[in-house]
C-alpha cells in the first residue's frame, strides 16, 4: 500500500513538472511560429536541390543515396 501512494505521489508531481511545457498561444504568436524559417527540417524540395548540387560540385555522393561522378552526369 504504501508503494503505490509514493508511486501515486511521484507521478503527481511529475505531471506537475511537466505542465509548464504545455502553453497557449495567440493568434498573433502563430503566425509567427508558422514562418518557414521555424521550420525543423526545412523545405524538402530545396534540401533535395542542395544535397544535388554538392553531390555535384563534390564529385562524391556520401550517405544520401543515387550515384553519379563530378561531371554532373548521373
Amino acid at each position: 500500500m504504501r508503494l503505490r501512494s509514493r508511486q501515486s505521489a511521484l507521478t503527481g508531481l511529475l505531471l506537475l513538472l511537466m505542465a509548464p511545457a504545455c502553453a497557449t498561444t495567440q493568434a498573433w504568436e502563430r503566425e509567427l511560429l508558422a514562418k518557414p524559417s521555424m521550420a525543423l527540417d526545412g523545405a524538402a524540395g530545396r534540401q533535395a536541390l542542395e544535397q544535388h548540387l554538392l553531390s555535384t560540385r563534390e564529385g562524391a555522393v556520401g550517405g544520401f543515396g543515387g550515384g553519379g561522378g563530378g561531371c554532373g552526369c548521373n
